[in-house]
């Protein structure tokens, strides 16, 4: 009762208001407000960038325009007290940053700029507004005719005065609009959490305290919800759900019990059933891995074996060596005696094997007449004197079939992998095959292993049969390379 109390607290302890609906309501209210804030700042900034804009070049167009009549003047009369004059009451316009006359004649006739440091210039002064210009306008004295060009007025804009007002109407507009987003979105957030949380949250206290199936206490009865609302609805159908359940649970502890007799029988059922399951599975593993006909091994299981033995020399440096042996013109032989007679060959056949080999070597019909001898621990000479005393058996073997007594040669070829003092007698470029073939995938070693036993074979059959041949090791690689395109 204590753990169950404990597991409830905990249950509880988590329906806090960092984990309820409001709280992630709260949290997406600020997200999609602080969005929206920065749409109304962008928008708001870009209209008032375009107002200052246009307040920036109306001034400096009126400053400048009002000056010209002025400057002609100036020029004419080489007035340098009007110049001062005319100059300062344009750089009242703090936009403007020096002016200047220039005489044609002469050159520079009056210059006035402001002092260094009395507006600081900041990189986005040269962006804005236009950024940093010089604005030249020449000035005529309309005394003559026509119009002479009698001098220029040069004219240095800065717009920094009006940069710094607009990142102050920015910064104060992107914090009221931030405030007021956060105001609303967490006004909604707390309507949110009192009109459909909170309820929420009690009632998944009331769910987690109830046990429908405890049958010896009554049912209790969900917190007050006032609104005829949702959460009044999910209350009601709570209780209804809850009787439901109980009146479920009688019924599956009568189910119970009977299930637990009959567990009792089925157990032993089928302990006996799993027992007789075994032993097929034994059974079958036998019959798919053994040859039928002589009870030799068969390809699979040989094969198997023999990537076994491949495996340990790679990585021990355990000799292995291999005997594949067909019998000479078994077709023809079938052909005269019969299938059967055939059959009864390769019987006897298997039988000598058994009885010539060691217990360590494995026998194996590959098929047809086609067998193979795996010799794990072998050397290659080793393995040819173990090839010409079953070729010797084969060829003093007699089965009697049909009322005739039949004999039968085979041919050999030899193949191996030898171990590092095994390879005494080899030249120096087979080694270095047999080194590379090691680097090759299982698999691959296996296909050559057997591939040069192949061509031994081929090359007995060809010299005549009933004799045994070794693998010629110097094509080790090409029958490396050979069996890893065809895989």
């Amino acid at each position: 009762m204590k753990q169950s109390d404990q597991k409830h607290d905990d249950v509880l302890a988590g329906l806090k208001l960092g984990s309820t609906i409001a709280a992630r309501q709260l949290k997406y209210s600020l997200f999609l407000a602080a969005i929206l804030g920065f749409i109304i700042v962008g928008i708001r900034g870009l209209q008032d960038y375009e107002w200052l804009e246009d307040v920036y070049h109306q001034g400096t167009q009126r400053s400048t325009s009002s000056s010209v009549a002025v400057a002609t003047q100036i020029l004419t009369n080489r007035d340098l007290e009007l110049a001062e004059v005319m100059a300062r009451g344009m750089m009242n316009n703090r936009s403007i940053a020096r002016v200047a006359l220039l005489n044609a004649e002469d050159g520079i006739f009056f210059e006035l700029k402001r002092p260094a440091g009395e507006i600081p210039t900041s990189r986005w002064a040269e962006k804005m507004f236009g950024g940093l210009q010089t604005i030249v306008v020449p000035v005529r004295d309309p005394n003559k005719q026509p119009a002479t060009t009698i001098g220029e007025m040069v004219v240095d804009l800065n717009p920094q005065v009006f940069v710094s007002a607009y990142m102050s109407r920015l910064s104060w507009s992107f914090l009221s609009t931030m405030v007021l987003a956060v105001l609303m979105a967490a006004v909604f957030a707390g309507m949110s959490y009192f009109v459909f949380s909170r309820p929420l949250v009690r009632l998944g206290a009331y769910l987690v305290k109830s046990d429908p199936t405890d049958d010896k206490r009554p049912l209790e009865m969900p917190p007050h919800h006032r609104y005829d609302d949702e959460v009044q609805l999910l209350g009601s159908v709570t209780v209804g759900l809850f009787g439901m359940i109980r009146g479920q649970v009688g019924q599956l502890r009568k189910a119970r019990d009977e299930l637990q007799n009959a567990n009792i029988n089925l157990e032993a059922r089928v302990e006996q059933r799993t027992k007789e399951l075994n032993e097929a599975m034994q059974k079958l593993e036998v019959l798919a891995s053994t040859d039928p006909l002589t009870e030799l091994p068969n390809r699979r299981a040989y094969l198997g074996r023999q990537e076994e033995a491949i495996s340990i020399w790679c990585r021990r440096d355990t000799p292995v060596s291999i005997i594949l042996l067909d019998i000479d013109r078994f077709k023809s032989f079938n052909d005269t005696y019969g299938h059967q007679a055939g059959d009864a060959v390769l019987v006897e056949l298997g039988k000598t094997m058994k009885g010539t080999l060691r217990t360590i070597d494995v026998p194996a019909r590959l098929g047809g007449e086609e067998f193979a001898v795996l010799l794990p621990g072998e050397e290659l000479e080793g393995a040819m004197k173990l090839a010409e005393r079953l070729r010797v058996a084969f060829e003093e073997t007699r089965v009697e079939f049909g009322g005739n007594t039949l004999s039968f040669t085979s041919s050999f070829g030899v193949s191996g992998l030898p171990s590092k003092s095994g390879m005494t007698g080899f030249s120096d470029d087979v080694i270095r095959q047999f080194d590379a073939l090691k680097n090759r995938e299982i698999s691959e070693i296996s296909a050559t292993l057997y591939s040069m036993a192949d061509s031994a074979l081929y090359l007995a059959k060809e010299s005549g049969r009933n004799r045994c041949e070794v693998a010629d090791f110097h094509e080790l690689m090409e029958h490396a390379n050979a069996a890893a395109s065809e895989a």
